[in-house]
């Protein structure tokens, strides 16, 4: 179902001596090439971003009717309201916006919507009680509001002006508004302006576009220098929305990130402080995007983004630490929304019969929150490579709203365009977007039914399959501090400026192993024949298709690591593909090898004939079964019940037959090990679902019956085979307990846990724990498993158990 990625190198093209001289380096040439920069003038201001001439704001035809409007309402004290969008960026175009407005002396509010309530964009409820209660003659939207024909006109006939600023794709038909400031509506830029130039504004992020409009009231009020008082903001948005870094954008960037080490706003700083990170050698690209922006967006999916607001414009120190607390509490929560969510959807892909006919995923569901299906539609493309629509049911609004991203291949908002009579609202670009529908109107698998038609149509011909860039191959000698230094000539990093992906060929694979709090990400370990050895992360990965001593190829970005002060080169790991040369050690005996295995998984009627010849057999015949509930279909049966055998009581017998499959293959592969048999029966399995919840309580009530009666002492086997589940899940089980304060745990090892049992502890604090989505995700993984066991090929069964290690 995964495809393997498709490596792309670029051909190799000629450099002129002057790209040579200013690019300092064959390396930086090439890269810069690959980039489309290929000319000594691109590279003398792509390599120096503060080169780059901002384009004046008033190139936006309606700029000027926009800045004398403003104007008049500070000038008469009209209110003006601010009305802003819940992600990074628009709640940094709202700050900035914000902080402008404050510094004019106007007088002004802003308003956010909420995310599950309202919904992107404007609405007639929002606009009606901020004419009513705030008295607006002024609304500005940021990063929405190009679509918002029907709540447009309504402001308009109140009698409040609407100056709409965007940068999202604009409909064919406009709203009413009394300006219009976004670069990709028609006839919004001064039809004098170069290609270069125009290209490069209709990259803005919305924030960019507020900032536009900052710096063309602020000339107006004689307060230019203010601008870089507020660029820092239009440069976490800028980052955080996935603009290309390029042109206005690199500009904004660059100068913001300095800005921030310059200024140290204590917003940002606290952010930065709580997400843990080291701001010693300046500010980077990488922080705001992996630290600052999910942060303010993770608060604008769960909560209020008022929250992120008050962080970014307040002066109160004491409340700016309280919001940077509270963001990276909703971020942790988010994180767990995010995984049990993605795990839930990828179970319903992987059931899903038609999936491999579909050039689509589409899924849905009224149990998810709207807050955050966006960024495990992400999660479902990056996995699978294909378009991903995430649509959560509102039953009591008989209303369905998604979050969609896409592929290269297939554009989202012309797809959203070719169907927009059904939508009531959509909008967004080429590779996100987001609608809502009525289910009034149209029934979720009929919607469903013309969507998928749609993209299957669109790809027919079309081959989905993941693409990695690689900038060049490199030889292990070449690639040390130095090298990096080089390339950091690059940054910022982003969107159109992606970090140089390189290329080692021929590499040993010499160890590998899952970190990080859920075992999710992988610590690779390689080196070449000349025993140059480099480490590597690849980050949300938790299994290769690769063994120790393989021969292997590796995609990765080179970073920069330091750690208890010492700085060294560890690769970023994009991608990793066994070649030739493979060396596959065999860890389960030969004996298993030779085993002989019979399917009798989807034979029906099969049972009764069994238990027949159980009864008469000459050879020791063991019958694995762990699942009481799978006990009783054998319970009547006298000479059967006697040859159940499970993890504990494991023994050497002719024929194993599974009537209850085990919890993983590390399980498998030891009951194989230690029963040695001749002949391996895989049985019709009933599967018998788990309530995660009510197995963490039966869990903890059995940890208090082992406290009252065997000394507070639990053999985690035991346990494990009396539930019928992994080893694994008893542990990290445990563990929640542990944090949630149920149990104080005094020892845990691989075969016991000491505890004490607190009592009068409820269990309303393990949600909230990281191991609780831990254990959710292991046990979504033995359903996994035993799916596997159940209709799988036996030779790829065979496979994945030989490979075990005991």
């Amino acid at each position: 179902m995964i495809k393997q990625s498709k490596w792309i190198y670029p051909e190799r093209q000629p450099i002129s001596e002057e790209l040579l001289k200013t690019a300092g380096s064959e390396v930086i040439a090439n890269l810069l090439i690959n980039r489309g920069i290929d000319t000594h003038k691109k590279a003398e201001i792509f390599l120096n971003p503060h080169k780059i001439q901002l384009s004046s704001p008033f190139v936006f035809n309606d700029m000027g009717k926009t800045v004398a409007r403003i104007k008049k309402a500070v000038e008469n004290n009209e209110h003006i309201v601010v009305y802003g969008d819940f992600d990074a960026d628009g709640v940094t175009s709202t700050s900035l916006l914000f902080k402008t407005f404050q510094h004019i002396g106007a007088n002004f509010s802003y308003y956010i919507p909420d995310r599950i309530e309202e919904g992107h964009g404007l609405n007639s409820g929002a606009i009606c009680k901020l004419i009513s209660a705030k008295k607006a003659k002024v609304i500005i939207t940021v990063d929405c509001g190009i679509s918002n024909i029907v709540e447009i006109t309504l402001a308009k006939s109140l009698g409040t002006d609407v100056i709409v600023t965007d940068h999202h794709e604009a409909p064919e038909i406009l709203p009413p508004a009394y300006a219009i400031i976004n670069p990709k509506s028609p006839d919004a830029l001064s039809e004098n302006l170069p290609s270069d130039e125009i290209k490069s504004l209709t990259c803005l992020a919305g924030v960019g576009v507020a900032y536009k409009l900052a710096c063309a009231v602020l000339a107006e009020f004689d307060k230019s220098e203010f601008h870089e008082e507020i660029m820092y903001l239009a440069a976490i948005g800028t980052i955080a929305d996935v603009v290309p870094l390029l042109g206005e954008n690199r500009y904004i960037v660059k100068r913001g990130l300095e800005l921030i080490g310059e200024k140290k706003p204590f917003g940002v700083m606290k952010i930065l402080e709580t997400a843990g990170c080291n701001i010693d050698k300046g500010i980077s690209s990488d922080m705001v995007g992996f630290a600052i922006a999910p942060r303010i967006n993770a608060v604008g999916r769960l909560d209020s983004a008022s929250i992120a607001v008050d962080l970014l414009t307040g002066e109160d120190e004491e409340k700016i630490a309280t919001c940077a607390k509270e963001l990276n509490h909703n971020n942790k929560i988010r994180q767990q929304l995010c995984e049990t969510t993605f795990m839930e959807a990828d179970t319903m892909v992987q059931k899903d019969p038609n999936f491999a006919l579909n050039k689509s995923i589409i899924l849905y569901s009224k149990n998810w929150n709207p807050g955050i299906v966006g960024i495990v539609a992400s999660k479902l493309v990056e996995k699978y490579y294909k378009p991903a629509f995430m649509i959560v049911i509102n039953e009591e609004n008989k209303e369905a709203r998604c979050s969609a991203r896409s592929i290269e291949e297939l554009n989202l908002y012309e797809t959203m365009c070719m169907h927009e009579d059904i939508f009531s609202h959509f909008g967004g670009h080429a590779l996100a977007a987001g609608f809502a529908f009525s289910l009034e109107k149209m029934n979720i698998e009929e919607f469903k039914k013309i969507l998928s038609d749609t993209i299957n149509e669109k790809l027919e011909n079309t081959e989905l399959q993941p693409k990695i860039k690689i900038d060049a191959d490199l030889l292990p000698e070449e690639l040390n501090s130095d090298f990096i230094e080089k390339i950091n000539k690059l940054a910022p990093f982003g969107e159109g400026n992606s970090f140089p992906v390189f290329s080692f060929l021929n590499m040993v694979l010499r160890q590998y192993k899952t970190i990080g709090s859920a075992n999710n990400h992988l610590k690779i370990t390689l080196s070449d024949k000349d025993s140059n050895t480099f480490e590597g992360i690849w980050w949300s990965k938790n299994s290769l298709d690769a063994e120790v001593m393989d021969s292997v190829n590796i995609a990765f970005a080179p970073k920069e690591n330091t750690f208890n002060g010492k700085t060294t080169v560890q690769l970023e790991v994009k991608d990793l593909i066994t070649v030739g040369g493979k060396k596959q050690s065999v860890n389960v005996s030969e004996n298993t090898d030779k085993i002989k295995w019979l399917d009798h998984r989807q034979k029906i009627g099969i049972i009764k004939p069994v238990l027949g010849y159980i009864k008469t057999a000459n050879s020791k015949i063991s019958i694995f079964i762990e699942n009481k509930d799978i006990l009783k279909l054998i319970e009547n049966e006298e000479t059967a019940a006697k040859k159940v055998i499970s993890r504990l009581t494991l023994e050497k017998t002719d024929q194993i037959m599974f009537f209850d499959f085990p919890a993983d293959k590390d399980l498998f592969a030891e009951i194989l090990e230690k029963t040695k048999p001749q002949m391996v029966h895989l049985m019709p399995f009933y599967d018998i679902k788990h309530d995660n919840d009510e197995l963490i309580k039966t869990i903890s009530g059995m940890m208090k019956y082992a406290y009252s009666n065997k000394n507070g002492k639990i053999n985690i086997s035991e346990l494990a085979s009396k539930l019928s589940i992994s080893n694994k899940a008893v542990k990290i089980c445990a563990e929640l307990l542990g944090k949630s304060g149920i149990i104080n745990i005094l020892d845990l090892s691989e075969q016991d846990i000491n505890f004490k049992f607190l009592q009068g502890k409820g269990f309303l604090e393990i949600f909230s724990q990281k191991e609780y989505a831990q254990f959710i995700e292991e046990m979504a993984n033995i359903e996994k498993f035993r799916h596997k066991l159940l209709y799988d090929e036996i030779s790829n069964i065979k496979n994945e158990i030989l490979a075990v290690k005991i």
